[in-house]
């Protein structure tokens, strides 16, 4: 059953500060009082749309809502309501033609003619379920302009006089608001009365939407269904592909202790073979001298591995890299907090370049740094949970997809990832340049709405388990470089740019 949106929008010229009626989906109109162009975005119309559609089933007929929205394309007072189409004028319903096609419409009360059009294509893309428009105003062109619509009767010429020497002055709607007399030079102002004759002020009408179909919001309701049931899949295999490595990691941090247990008891063995009293009295030594290595194996050994990872910021390389975090701090006159617990490295919290940045050695992100916003959502390790507006994607690359087991991005942005791998690599290329000098090493790394953060080996030793968290010394400052430009890199593609790599 078709739903039917009604709005009234309005904003105001940034040169000149006018009301601006917005009586349509245009994306660039002319502001009728300077005659500046002026650049609305798509965004603001769209999500009136379906912010109306998120609460149509809660509106009864001739119910709404408004407000004043302020953002980046300026400032809108805007309004929407559930009716259906109607005449602005005499309030009398419309007739709407059987095909959705270009045509005018003429209310049958008082002969306002209106256009009936198909949705442009940028607003079918961001409202799915938007079907046709019906405005007092002309279609939108190609670009999204509002075709200029020419008042006849109020394009003739005025003529006034000069109030300096009373020649007669012509003017047209074309005339600039001061004009210079051709017969004494004298500037004249032309008068309200004229000016507005021959620029007849446009008010904020109401225009039409009409809907059917599922909208944006069930939309991505299904998209995150099955979404989540082929992240499930993936994971199963993921984690198996993976297991059997943190097996291998974990089983290799004994071996020292195996092969120290091996070697006293082959000694204690070759003590009792050579010994005087000869092998017959292996048993009698084994009972001497095992309870010597019960103890330190059953008791020693496991309180040395408890207390490892509450000492290894105090110790090695744990040590290393907090004088490494204070070295950084005191070159660019930073603030190394949390220094004073021995058991903490400390960290930096600061802006550098315009961004702020977190440095903690010893977190699950040693270096996090501050991005926009982020076209992609990307994890090195599961679990994630990114919002409604990104879907998930397959790059075409098993490696890359086997290293961020979850991955989401914008629709817009997943649709040219899975349309070519060479738009994969174009689109990732910021995340592709990372991954070339870090991967072998990598540990955790995420990226997600506002910050991109990563932890390099071995502040985690292997994919599944974190370890003792600390930096090499030496990679400390070359990853938070290389972080910046990761950063700039994946703002570039969230705004169509081509991202800077060295």
């Amino acid at each position: 059953m078709p739903r039917y949106a009604c709005l009234e929008i309005r904003t105001s010229c940034s040169s000149c500060g006018q009301p601006i009626p917005v009586n349509g989906p245009y994306l660039k109109m002319i502001c009728p009082a300077c005659f500046k162009d002026v650049s609305i975005s798509g965004d603001v119309v769209g999500d009136f749309l379906n912010d109306f559609e998120e609460e149509y089933e809660s509106l009864n007929s001739g119910q709404g809502q408004g407000g004043t929205l302020m953002c980046g394309s300026g400032t809108f007072k805007y309004g929407y309501w559930r009716l259906p189409p109607r005449c602005s004028k005499c309030k009398k319903p419309m007739e709407l033609p059987e095909v959705n096609e270009n045509a005018v419409i003429r209310c049958a009360g008082c002969q306002a003619e209106y256009s009936f059009f198909p949705v442009p294509d940028w607003l079918g893309k961001k409202v799915p379920s938007a079907v046709f428009c019906i405005t007092p105003e002309p279609p939108p062109g190609a670009d999204g302009a509002e075709a200029l619509k020419v008042d006849e009767t109020a394009s003739r010429p005025i003529v006034m006089s000069c109030p300096q020497c009373a020649g007669a002055l012509s003017v047209s709607s074309g005339s600039d608001r001061i004009m210079e007399c051709k017969y004494c030079s004298s500037e004249v102002y032309v008068p309200d009365e004229v000016w507005t004759r021959l620029h007849p002020v446009k008010i904020a009408v109401e225009w039409f939407v009409g809907l059917e179909g599922k909208n944006v919001h069930q939309l991505r309701l299904e998209r995150r269904r099955r979404d989540e049931e082929e992240e499930k899949e993936f994971l199963k295999s993921w984690k198996l592909r993976h297991a059997p490595e943190k097996a291998r990691v974990s089983l290799r941090r004994y071996l020292p202790v195996f092969w120290i247990f091996l070697a006293i008891a082959v000694m204690v063995t070759l003590i009792g073979v050579f010994s005087e009293e000869g092998a017959k009295e292996i048993g009698d030594t084994w009972s001497t001298v095992g309870p010597f290595l019960i103890v330190p194996f059953v008791v020693m050994i496991p309180a040395w591995f408890a207390l490892r990872s509450a000492l290894s910021s105090r110790m090695g390389r744990g040590k290393e890299s907090k004088k490494a975090l204070a070295a950084l701090a005191a070159k660019h006159s930073w603030k190394h907090e949390g220094a004073e617990y021995k058991g903490s490295q400390g960290y930096i919290d600061t802006k550098y370049r315009g961004r702020d940045i977190e440095i903690r050695p010893d977190d699950d992100y040693a270096i996090e740094v501050e991005i926009n916003d982020c076209a992609f959502y990307l994890r090195t390790e599961p679990p994630g949970y990114p919002g409604d507006e990104v879907r998930r994607f397959s790059s075409g690359d098993p490696e890359f997809d086997d290293v961020f087991p979850i991955r989401y991005a914008k629709p817009e942005f997943a649709a040219r990832i899975e349309n070519s791998n060479d738009e994969a690599r174009s689109v990732l290329a910021p995340v592709y340049w990372f991954l070339s000098r870090w991967g072998d090493r990598l540990g955790r790394m995420k990226a997600d709405w506002s910050t991109v953060g990563v932890h390099i080996a071995p502040g985690h030793m292997d994919v599944m388990d974190s370890g003792g968290r600390y930096l090499m010394p030496a990679d400390l400052e070359p990853l938070l470089e290389d972080m910046m430009i990761l950063a700039s890199g994946l703002d570039a593609v969230a705004s169509g740019r081509e991202p800077e790599l060295p």
